[in-house]
Formats: C-alpha cells, structure tokens, sequence
C-alpha cells in the first residue's frame, strides 16, 4: 500500500533533501519518490512542516518481559516506545529467565515481528547475569544481539570483564553500567549539599568515576569494544573524552532524565526521580551538556525502566530505583535543551542504529522507509500507553509533539 506524506521537513544529513520541505511517498516499507508530488490520489498524510527524521533508537531499556510484567510487556513498552517517538528499543535483560543464550534472543526476537516497531534483544555478558560465569555470546551474536551487558549491574569482577571483552572483540560490543556498588552501598541519591539538606544517604560520584578508570583500564589492556552506559558525572566523561582521544574503541550514553533534572529536584522526595546512577548536581550536569555538544557522548537514552505503584509509592528509602520515561523525555528534551537537530539526528538514530546493529537509515529513494516526525503544535501527556507508575512527565505538556511514527510499513499517528 502507498501513502503520500506531505510537507515534511527532512533532518538527515545523509540525504540530499536535507533540511528541505519536501513531500515523501512510501510503499509498503521503501521511499519510492521525495520531492513535491501533486499528481498522487491514494492515502495522504500532512505532516505539516514537522521535522521528519531517520527512525529513533533506544539504546537500553527495560520493557519488563519476561520476567517483570506487572510493571510492562513488551507489548505496553513498545506502544510506549513509538508513542515517545521510538521506531526501535534495544531490550535489555531484567528479569528470568535472562536473556544469556539463543533461547533468550529468538524470544525477544519473535516478539518484535508482532511489534509495531523493531524490538532488538540485548543480550547479557554473564550467565543469569550473576557475574560469575560470561554467557553464551558468540551463540546470541548469531541469533540477533550485537550488545551484550548485565543491566544495571555492570561486571564488579575485573578478570571477567577482560575476559568478555577480549572474546566479543570479533563480532560484539561490552556495555557496562559504570557504578562500583560497594561505594555506592545504601546510598539513595547523589552525595552532596542536597543529600545532607535532606537527610538521605549519598551515592559519591566516585563510585562511578572509579569504576569507569577501571573499566578504560581493562579496555586499553584488551583492545577491545566498550559502551559505558548512563554516565552521569564530569569526571566520568573526562576521562571517556580522553580515552577516546587515545583511540580506543568506546562509546558512551548519557541519560535524558541527567540533563533535564538534578539532585535538587529530590527536594520534595519524588520517588519518579530515585534513579541509578542518581540525578547529580549543576556542574555534572554542565559536563555532560558539554559532552553532548562536543561529540563525546554517543548517544542520548531513555534507560526506560519501569516500576509499579507498589515499589514507587512509598517512602523514598524503599523505594526502587528507576525511571519510566518513554512517553515525554525526548519532546521535553527538545524544549529544555538547545541541541541542533543534526545532533539529535546523531544522538538518538544513526549512532544507537550503529551500536544495535540495526540497518543505516537515509531518506532517499530507494531506502527503507522508517520515520521519527516531530512537530511544534505542543503535546500534553496524559493517557499513557505504558503500565509503568513511574513516569515523571506524567501530566506534563510540552511546546514539541511526537505527529507520528513511520515503522514496517506503517504509520503510527498521534
């Protein structure tokens, strides 16, 4: 089936359109024509001057199958996913049976064919992500998954993490959560002036820093391929700065919510906004800023990891650690955060493709047909399609708006 979408303004700068108003027609999943179109009679849709970009990619997030279904299916995250302006999710590992083998993949891999956007598995670094024993990579490589990582855990286990990167070096990428938990022990938010103000304990920004020094250590050693997930501090992102400068091979992400909040948004205890590695303080968040802008930081995450009303609505001590935030984070991005739509295109598509595996996108003809369209008419986020009670952009509105996603062959308007 075609269908004729017109008044597009194209972001990619792949593509000869390039920050063009031009009008975009579509055939099943393929670009058959771009450019102004009048003579066509079959399905319109008028994105209406909005920036319509490559599709969006979500680098690690949690869409709670199997193993956590009361807080998301794959079926809700995925919703959730496209309705914030994602045509794919790479699905990490949070719950049994992990996904340490084949079985694991095909299981999220079967899923995404019934998906309206592409589900990519990310397959863990250890068996039952336990960090005692690597998993079977190589036979998950084979199966799907290019990215292997024990979510949220990191490898504490320095041998084990050389020894992961030296086996994935012919055909994966390690990704760690840099956080060395035995600093980080019992602490609830960032160390600081805040955390005394409010009397909770504080997770130092040491525990992250020490534990990315360690992990370029091991990675300068083995010459192997790193992602440092979630980095949240200024000197964290010093030294992957300077560790790319040497050449060696790393990436890195940064989460949404560290650039849109700090720790003193904790003030009045919002668990929403309880998260590992925790909300820091201005400066960190300034060196991250920085680093998005100066192309350190690969790409921009949701790190979507949701939570139901029971482990969020409680006191903050006891609360769990995570945020939802698929629905809202990249329009509330837009609003508050002055990054070039070139960069966007960078950060949340063409670098997190690379790193999942997912095919180069480029609107051209001839190429699959796979859109992010995001217009200025304003948007207020209610209704959501996700399960998750941990959503703090929950009620919101925002000047941008998510007009819709083009994945599989379909439009997805919202």
């Amino acid at each position: 089936m075609q269908l004729l979408i017109k008044n597009a303004h194209i972001v990619d700068t792949n593509s000869p359109y390039h920050d063009q108003t031009v009008d975009v027609l579509v055939e099943g999943d393929s670009i058959i024509q771009i450019g102004s179109i009048t003579s066509f009679e079959g399905n319109t849709w008028d994105a209406a001057g909005a920036d319509l970009y490559p599709g969006f990619a979500e680098l690690h997030s949690d869409l709670g199958e199997p193993g956590n279904e009361d807080s998301e299916t794959l079926r809700s995250g995925a919703a959730a996913a496209a309705a914030g302006g994602f045509t794919a999710v790479g699905v990490v590992s949070n719950g049994a049976p992990f996904s340490d083998n084949k079985t694991g993949i095909e299981f999220i891999s079967n899923k995404s064919d019934q998906s309206p956007i592409h589900l990519v598995p990310v397959g863990t670094a250890t068996k039952e992500r336990k960090g005692e024993e690597l998993s079977e990579m190589f036979d998950m490589y084979e199966h799907g998954s290019e990215l292997f990582g024990d979510y949220k855990h990191g490898l504490a286990n320095a041998n084990l993490l050389k020894l992961a990167l030296l086996y994935s070096k012919p055909f994966g990428r390690i990704m760690v959560h840099p956080e060395d938990h035995d600093l980080a022990a019992g602490g609830k938010m960032n160390e600081g002036i805040t955390s005394t103000y409010v009397g909770l304990k504080g997770i130092p920004s040491l525990s992250e820093y020490a534990r990315i020094q360690r992990d370029l250590n091991i990675l300068e050693y083995t010459e192997g391929a790193l992602h440092i997930a979630s980095v949240s501090t200024a000197k964290g992102i010093d030294a992957i700065r300077e560790a790319k400068q040497k050449g060696l091979n790393v990436t890195c992400s940064v989460n949404i919510h560290h650039l849109l909040f700090t720790e003193e948004a904790l003030v009045n205890y919002d668990t929403a906004l309880k998260v590992s590695p925790p909300l820091r303080n201005k400066e960190d968040q300034q060196a991250l800023l920085d680093a998005v802008l100066d192309g350190t930081v690969d790409c921009l995450a949701v790190d979507h990891l949701p939570k139901d009303i029971e482990q969020k609505q409680c006191e903050f001590d006891n609360a769990e650690f995570g945020m939802a935030g698929f629905e809202g984070a990249v329009c509330q991005l837009l609003d508050q955060v002055k990054i070039s739509p070139e960069r966007i295109q960078e950060l949340l598509s063409t670098n997190p493709r690379a790193l999942l595996g997912l095919p180069v996108l480029s609107i051209v003809e001839g190429m699959e047909a796979e859109f992010t369209i995001i217009g200025k008419e304003g948007q207020d986020w209610t209704g959501f399609a996700s399960k998750a009670f941990n959503n703090p952009f929950r009620g919101s509105s925002t000047q941008h708006n998510v007009k819709a996603v083009f994945a599989k062959g379909s439009l997805l308007a919202l």
